[in-house]
């Protein structure tokens, strides 16, 4: 057992720490050896830990999650009385070091939620005391009788090894009969298409129409290692987008990537980057690219109808990480430029995870990633990889009044936090002038007139910059020409020209990322 090695030191090391956390939670010292030894083999199961992994934490939390399905407990404690959930909370923050923020994370629950559990469970064990609660658990965890868990622990996974054998075995043996059994269905589909139709794989069917690409005709999107940044996105060309002969959109079935291809804008401080095939520098230290991502979604088609939603790829702040729904895989993935690595941020999708909307969107600092499918969340750790299910969330200001943002607006853009928006009002006789909306009361508390650059100018919002700064494009009224990207502070009005961003002017969306890069 070569590959447990250094888990017999770790069994030895945190056994008494986990025994005493099982013993708070279940009151009785039976039921948390059990528990513990439950706790050790799972960790256990996933040995060698990888290097960002801790396996202490790895074994609580999955203590607590296996104490959160199966509850069991014994005694007449204050703490024992406690509901599961508020027990597990206590435990696991006074005693055991967690944040709030991370149990919030490991329980699907909002911070303010278990901050609320825990000052009333507080309030019920130690009169609002938290030290005291604390030292209280430390005495009680601190009498629990620990026996050696080595052995019966190492017996597990003996079991375990043994069991992954047979299971090997039953592998080899199945690809076996799915051949034999793949040759007769032929026979049949032969049969069957003298009456002009042939048998198909409905699963292979259905992965044509969700993916919207013939296998074989495209490949994910390998990202290019290198130290450049994405400054921006821009969408492709899509001639047809589903277009018939008769120029109408043919009716498609929901789930469909109809059009995909997105262009990214990097910029960096060198040229020596063999990663990437067009480096052109203007001068030293400034540095650009372009790089082409095929299998980024761009429309997706939804119902029976002939309705699409537009979809954008997400990018971190720095520019550093992206992340789009890949009509290749049909599910979401997301790069990171630095080290070239690629995760997974959900499953393949189905066609309800779309019925009602579908998206992703990054932590400030580009560690988390959380994609929408229909009504659940799922989070993604970049670093890690854990995918945890999160809550419904409530919808933001601005979405609640996205329909008399649209109506009043047309196109308006909201603030990272989702309680601002942005929009442009054309008012006659008059330049352009940016409002700043407050979603929630509905009203404009910032006008900011916009200059007309010498000749009559139209603006569009591009997005957000930060929690501060709107990012517009200007263009001439009169012949369209592009006349720059400008970010303008709304506190203060100022606004400076953005330098690095499409030259042309594209007719869909630019998505924003490390603007400012060098």
């Amino acid at each position: 057992m070569r590959r447990y090695t250094g888990y017999r030191d770790f069994v030895q090391r945190d056994q008494r720490t986990l025994v005493g956390t099982a013993l708070l939670l279940t009151g009785s010292h039976d039921q948390a050896v059990r528990l513990a030894l439950w706790s050790l083999r799972s960790v256990g199961l996933s040995w060698p830990p990888t290097l960002w992994e801790n396996p202490t934490v790895h074994a609580r939390i999955a203590m607590y999650r296996r104490f959160l399905r199966r509850p069991a407990s014994s005694g007449s404690t204050a703490l024992v009385r406690l509901p599961p959930r508020r027990r597990v909370l206590v435990v696991a923050c006074l005693y055991d070091g967690r944040s709030h923020a991370e149990m919030a994370t490991v329980l699907g629950l909002s911070p303010e939620s278990v901050e609320a559990e825990i000052s009333e469970a507080v309030a019920t064990l130690g009169k609002g005391d938290a030290a005291r609660v604390a030292a209280r658990l430390a005495r009680v965890a601190g009498e629990a009788s620990v026996p050696d868990l080595t052995a019966p622990a190492l017996r597990a996974l003996r079991r375990r090894r043994l069991r992954g054998a047979l299971l090997t075995t039953a592998a080899t043996l199945v690809p076996i009969g799915l051949i034999a059994a793949f040759t007769l269905l032929q026979q049949g589909e032969v049969w069957n298409s003298a009456l002009g139709e042939r048998n198909r794989s409905h699963t292979a069917d259905t992965a044509r129409t969700l993916a919207g690409a013939e296998p074989g005709r495209a490949r994910p999107w390998r990202a290019p290692r290198t130290s450049f940044v994405i400054r921006y996105a821009v969408p492709g060309r899509c001639p047809d987008d589903g277009a018939s002969t008769d120029g109408r959109p043919e009716p498609s079935r929901a789930g469909k990537v109809t059009c995909a291809g997105w262009t990214l804008g990097l910029a960096g401080t060198g040229e020596d980057h063999p990663a990437l095939e067009n480096v052109r520098c203007e001068r030293p230290g400034h540095c650009e690219s372009t790089v082409e991502v095929p299998d980024a979604a761009r429309h997706l088609a939804y119902g029976d109808d002939r309705g699409h939603r537009p979809l954008e790829p997400a990018i971190s702040r720095d520019g550093r990480r992206i992340a789009y729904l890949s009509a290749v895989e049909h599910r979401y993935v997301a790069h990171d430029l630095r080290t070239g690595e690629r995760r997974y941020l959900s499953p393949v999708l189905a066609p309800a995870d779309t019925e009602t909307g579908t998206g992703v969107t990054l932590s400030p600092g580009g560690e988390r990633f959380t994609v929408t499918l229909g009504g659940r969340r799922l989070r993604t750790d970049f670093a890690t990889g854990a995918v945890t299910p999160l809550p419904a969330g409530r919808p933001t200001a601005a979405e609640k009044a996205a329909g008399w943002l649209r109506e009043t607006y047309g196109r308006w853009h909201d603030s990272p936090s989702g309680r601002y928006a942005a929009a442009v009002r054309s008012a006659q006789g008059a330049g352009d002038s940016l409002h700043i909306i407050d979603a929630g009361r509905r009203r404009v508390f910032r006008r900011l007139p916009l200059p007309s650059l010498g000749d009559p100018t139209a603006a569009t919002i591009v997005g957000w910059l930060n929690t501060r700064e709107v990012v517009i494009r200007m263009t001439d009224k009169a012949g369209g020409d592009l006349l720059g990207f400008f970010r303008v502070d709304g506190p203060t009005g100022r606004m400076h020209r953005v330098a690095g961003l499409p030259d042309e002017d594209p007719a869909d969306s630019v998505v924003l990322g490390a603007v400012t890069a060098p």
